[in-house]
């Protein structure tokens, strides 16, 4: 099932940033749909199922850059998309061949942000030591982003009541890494209580309901973050302050995103 999140970042003027697992975006429709919400913002795709001529494809589809690592092109595969604006500044750092991470540098109101996108693997012993190696990327202390499908619940409220709350060694490593890092997960951090979920299964006949989808920051990129909800249909919408005033962006967000096009559900 498809799960998004997106971030508004703005000191001054407004940058927003979409992590979507896609669950493949291999088709023209839906794909115009994407890019389309997504024109004018950074986007972090996962699971794009893209080889090398899709990719060709988008790049007459998108303005601005794209930064891949494909996998397999029937599998995996994540991706960074950014508008024309900020392609100048960007510098690709580091991708894999198995299309599971891609990192870049860029600029943004003459700041330096590292951004890295990520989809941590199913397995557990394999997610481990993927967030484990995630460590020697966090070279950016104050902003630093780590967006994707991570694949694990943090807490106890990331599980629905009809899942098991199991060990997981990789949960662990991830709050290794947070710690170290002094990373926080964001919606969490702004909604310590609250039930929502990014991923939606029926096994079994039972719905099966996890936030595995997550946003960790550096604590300086939260002073931009005046509040976050998490509408239904798996979709996580940070707001940001411009000049003291609360983005009425949200509401448009909101509409957009209500599309049946972006199946979302």
């Amino acid at each position: 099932m498809a799960s998004k999140l997106i971030l508004v970042l703005c000191p001054l003027l407004m940058l927003q940033l979409i992590s979507f697992n896609a669950c493949g975006l291999r088709t023209e429709v839906k794909r115009a749909d994407v890019l389309k919400e997504g024109r004018g913002k950074i986007m972090c795709l996962q699971e794009t199922k893209w080889d090398e001529g899709l990719v060709e494809k988008v790049q007459k589809e998108w303005k601005g850059g794209i930064y891949t690592s494909n996998g397999t092109g029937t599998a995996r595969g994540v991706a960074i998309l950014v508008p024309e604006q900020l392609k100048e500044t960007v510098k690709l750092i580091y991708k894999e061949k198995a299309g599971r991470i891609i990192i870049i540098d860029f600029q943004h109101n003459n700041e330096n942000y590292r951004l890295i996108n990520i989809h941590c693997p199913n397995i557990e012993g394999e997610r481990k030591d993927f967030v484990r190696g995630l460590n020697k990327w966090v070279t950016n202390k104050t902003n630093c982003l780590i967006v994707g499908d991570f694949n694990i619940c943090l807490t106890r409220l990331d599980s629905a009541k009809n899942n098991t709350y199991k060990n997981d060694t990789s949960r662990t490593e991830l709050n290794k890494l947070m710690e170290r890092n002094n990373l926080i997960d964001i919606w969490r951090n702004l909604n310590p209580f609250k039930l929502q979920y990014s991923r939606q299964q029926v096994v079994e006949g039972k719905l099966k309901q996890t936030r595995i989808d997550l946003c960790l920051t550096s604590p300086e990129i939260t002073k931009t973050v005046s509040g976050v909800r998490c509408p239904t249909r798996a979709v996580c919408v940070i707001e940001a302050r411009v000049m003291n005033h609360v983005l009425n962006e949200v509401s448009k967000l909101q509409q957009s995103l209500n599309q049946p096009t972006l199946n979302l559900a």
